[in-house]
C-alpha cells in the first residue's frame, strides 16, 4: 500500500455531512451494533464537553474511507466507502434524524435535511440521492420512510419494529438506535422542558461546528481499501477475523450479483450461529480443525489458519471457501434444530446435544459435524452417545479432551468417508465402522502421536464416590450441573425434551450446609463427609432460597413440587424417600454411582434403551 496515496485530515460534522459527500456501507461491513451503553454514552460525552467549553472541540473518533466514483443520470460523483467508523457514522446518521423531528426550528429541519439527502434538482439534471447507501443490506425503506422522511416517531413504533424479526438484522438494529437517541432526548425534556427547544439548538450547533473527526482515505484503489481493511484487525480495532474472511472472499467473487448474494449469506451465517459457540469466530475454528486435523505453527491464530489453507490449497478463496462454510453452518443447525430423532431413540440426539451446549461447550461439534457431512444422519445417534461420553469422561475427571484424540477421530472420519466415495462402502455401513473403531474408546492410546497416559473408565466410579461436586464453584460447577441433567437424561423417557436454564435453575443439597440449630437431626462427621457428595445434590428449577436451604426436609418437599415437573431424577430421589436421613442418602449415592456406570461402561445406545426398559 503506497502510503503517499493515502489523504488524511480532520473534518467537522457538517463538512462530513456537506452536499458534496456521499457515503457507502460496502458488503463485508457488519450491520450496525450499538445499543444503549455506546449511544447514551456518546451522547452523554458530547452534551457534557457542550456544557464544560462550548468554544472547545470534541474529537469522536477516526474514520478511513474508499474514495470511489460511481455516475448517475450522466453526472459523476465520489462517494466514500466507509471501512473504519460505521457505527459512529451511523449514529449521527440517526441522531440528526431525531433532532429534526424534535426540533420546531424550521432552519434547524431545512439544514438537517440537506445534511441526509440531496434533493432533486430537475433543471440541472442532478437526482434525488441518499447522504449514505448500502451495498448489500435492504435497509432503503427503512431509512426513506423513517429516517429521510420526517414523520412523528416515538419509542413504541420503533421499538415494534426492532423486536420484529421480519426485518433484517440491520434494521432491527438502527430502529432500537433510533430509539435509545429518541429516549434520551425526551428524557433531556422531562427535566427542563421550558428550556428544551433552545438545548436541541445549541446542542445542534455545537454537534456541527465543535465535534470533529479525524479521517483517513485510500482514494479509488480497491486493493488498497481491502489491505487497510486488514491491517486495522492486526491493531486490535473492532474488526474480527471472520469480518477479514468475509472480504478476502468476496474480493476475488468479480460477479455483482453472485458477490452481493454471498454478503447476504455471509449475513444470514453469522446471524444462525448461536450457543455452544460464542461467536463466529470460535464456529470457523471448527472448520479450522476439519480441514487441518492439526494444530501447529500454521494454525496459532485464525488469521494465520486461512492463510496457511489458501496457500497450500485445502480452502481456495471465493465462492468454494464460503461454500464450505455454508455446508458447516447447515450441519450446526441440523444438529441444534431438533430434527435428527429415530423411533427407537426419540428425543436422545437432542437432549444430550442439549446439556452437552448448555454447560460443557463447543468442542463436540467439530467432530459431530464432520460425521454428519460424511454420512449424514447414519448412526449419528450412537455416535453423539460416545462421542458425550468420551468427552465429558476427561473433563469430568480434570482431563479436558484433548484436539490430539479430536484430530484423530477426523482423521478415521475421513478413512472410512473415503472408502463410501470409492464405493467400496455404504454410508451405513461406513458410519457403523467408524462408530465402533478404536480411537472413539475411552482407553485408546497410540503411542506415535500422543504421550498422555488414556482415560480409564474405572477412575470415574472413585470420581463419582469420592469428589466434592457440591462443592465446587465457578466454571467446575458446570461438571455437577452436567451430572445431575445426565441423571435426568437416564431416568427420564425418551420422549421428553430436557429443558434447562441455569439463571433460573439450582444445586440444591438436601442435606443442608448448615445444621446447627436446626431440626437436622445429622451426625457432624457424616454431615461433614457427605454433605457435598453426588447423592446429596438435586437440581431445582427456581433461583436459590436461602431461606429455604436449611428448613426440613418435609417443608422443602412442599416448596420444590412445582420445580421439579422437568427433573426426572429430582422427582425420583423426592417421591422415593419419605425422610432423608443417613441411610437415604448413601442408599441414593450408590444408584446415581451404579446408573452412571452402567451408561458410561455400556457406552451405546442399547445401554441407553436397555435403562429406560428398567
Amino acid at each position: 500500500m503506497d502510503n503517499n496515496n493515502l489523504l488524511t485530515g480532520k473534518k467537522y460534522i457538517k463538512d462530513i455531512f456537506n452536499q458534496e459527500q456521499f457515503y457507502n456501507i460496502p458488503e463485508y461491513q457488519r450491520p450496525y451494533v450499538w445499543g444503549v451503553d455506546q449511544i447514551e454514552n456518546f451522547l452523554d460525552d458530547i452534551t457534557n464537553a457542550l456544557e464544560s467549553n462550548k468554544e472547545k472541540e470534541y474529537f469522536v473518533g477516526c474514520m478511513i474511507w474508499n474514495t470511489r466514483e460511481t455516475e448517475s443520470n450522466g453526472i459523476k460523483y465520489k462517494f466514500q466507502d466507509i471501512l473504519d467508523g460505521q457505527q459512529r457514522f451511523l449514529t449521527l446518521f440517526l441522531l440528526h434524524a431525531v433532532l429534526r423531528n424534535l426540533s420546531s426550528s424550521e432552519k434547524l429541519k431545512t439544514n438537517v435535511q440537506n445534511r441526509l439527502i440531496q434533493e432533486a434538482d430537475e433543471f440541472n439534471n442532478v437526482p434525488a440521492r441518499n447522504r449514505i447507501e448500502f451495498d448489500i443490506r435492504d435497509d432503503k425503506n427503512f431509512i426513506d420512510r423513517y429516517i429521510i422522511n420526517e414523520i412523528e416517531l416515538n419509542s413504541e413504533i420503533l421499538e415494534q419494529l426492532a423486536k420484529n424479526y421480519d426485518n433484517s438484522s440491520s434494521v432491527r438494529n438502527l430502529a432500537n438506535g433510533m430509539s435509545i437517541i429518541l429516549n434520551w432526548f425526551n428524557a433531556k425534556e422531562r427535566e427542563d422542558a421550558e428550556n428544551f427547544q433552545e438545548f436541541l439548538v445549541k446542542f445542534y450547533t455545537y454537534l456541527s461546528n465543535k465535534v470533529l473527526a479525524l479521517y483517513l482515505a485510500t482514494p479509488n484503489n480497491l486493493d488498497d481499501a481491502y489491505n487497510l481493511f486488514t491491517v486495522l484487525n492486526s491493531r486490535g480495532l473492532q474488526l474480527q477475523v471472520s469480518d477479514i474472511l468475509r472480504a478476502q472472499n468476496l474480493r476475488v467473487i468479480l460477479d455483482d450479483k453472485i458477490r452481493r448474494e454471498y454478503a447476504n449469506k455471509w449475513s444470514d451465517f453469522e446471524n444462525k450461529i448461536n450457543l455452544p459457540y460464542k461467536s463466529f469466530d470460535e464456529f470457523l475454528w471448527a472448520v479450522v480443525f476439519i480441514k487441518m486435523k492439526y494444530r501447529s505453527d500454521d494454525n496459532q491464530t485464525l488469521t494465520k489458519a486461512f492463510d496457511f489453507m489458501f496457500k497450500k490449497g485445502l480452502m481456495v478463496k471465493g465462492s468454494e471457501t464460503l461454500d464450505i462454510v455454508e455446508k458447516y453452518i447447515n450441519h450446526f443447525l441440523a444438529v441444534n434444530n431438533g430434527s435428527i430423532a429415530t423411533k427407537d431413540s426419540a428425543y436422545l440426539f437432542s437432549n444430550i446435544n442439549f446439556i452437552l451446549s448448555s454447560v460443557y461447550g463447543s468442542q463436540y461439534l467439530t467432530p459431530l459435524m464432520h460425521f454428519k457431512e460424511s454420512f449424514d444422519e447414519h448412526n449419528i445417534v450412537e455416535f453423539i452417545v460416545k462421542i458425550d461420553n468420551l468427552f465429558s469422561l476427561g473433563w469430568l475427571l480434570g482431563r479436558r479432551q484433548s484436539m490430539t484424540r479430536t484430530f484423530t477421530i477426523i482423521k478415521r472420519i475421513e478413512y472410512y468417508n473415503d472408502k463410501v466415495v470409492k464405493k467400496e462402502l455404504s454410508k451405513e455401513e461406513a458410519s457403523r465402522l467408524m462408530i465402533n473403531d478404536e480411537c472413539l474408546k475411552y482407553d485408546y492410546f497410540d503411542e506415535n502421536i500422543s504421550s498422555e497416559k488414556p482415560l480409564n473408565i474405572d477412575d470415574l466410579e472413585n470420581s463419582l464416590r469420592n469428589d466434592r461436586w457440591g462443592g465446587f464453584s465457578g466454571t467446575k460447577v458446570n461438571k455437577t450441573r452436567y451430572l445431575l441433567l445426565k441423571l435426568d437424561l437416564l431416568m427420564g423417557s425418551k420422549n421428553n425434551q430436557i429443558q434447562y436454564n441455569k439463571n433460573s435453575s439450582s444445586i440444591e443439597h438436601l442435606m443442608p450446609q448448615k445444621i446447627e440449630n436446626t431440626l437436622w437431626s445429622i451426625d457432624l462427621d457424616f454431615h461433614k463427609e457427605w454433605l457435598h457428595k453426588i447423592g446429596n445434590l438435586v437440581l431445582i428449577d427456581r433461583n436459590k432460597n436461602s431461606s429455604l436451604s436449611n428448613k426440613n426436609y418435609e417443608i422443602k418437599k412442599t416448596k420444590y413440587k412445582g420445580a421439579i415437573e422437568a427433573r426426572a431424577n429430582t422427582n425420583y430421589v423426592l417421591m422415593q424417600n419419605n425422610e432423608w436421613n443417613q441411610d437415604a442418602i448413601i442408599e441414593n449415592q450408590d444408584r446415581i454411582v451404579k446408573l452412571i456406570m452402567k451408561y458410561y461402561q455400556g457406552n451405546s445406545l442399547d445401554t441407553f434403551l436397555e435403562i429406560q426398559r428398567n
